[in-house]
């Protein structure tokens, strides 16, 4: 059997790496974006945006400053 891909997953981590989320937010990339934003985004109409917010929470904890 075929394993399937989470193709919405796959779609929020590449935006993430490009800054789609910053450009959705109209934040600007080089400025973090703020938590109050992304948990506004997490409840977007846009599937793709929503997916990538739920990312970006997710990753928060990965960089640690």
């Amino acid at each position: 059997m075929a394993k399937k891909h989470n193709v919405s997953l796959y779609r929020a981590m590449h935006g993430l790496r490009h800054g789609n989320l910053h450009r959705a937010l109209g934040v600007s990339e080089d400025k973090v974006i703020p938590k109050e934003k992304i948990e506004a985004a997490t409840h977007s109409t846009s599937d793709h945006v929503r997916h990538m917010a739920t990312m970006a929470q997710t990753m928060a904890g990965f960089h640690k400053k």
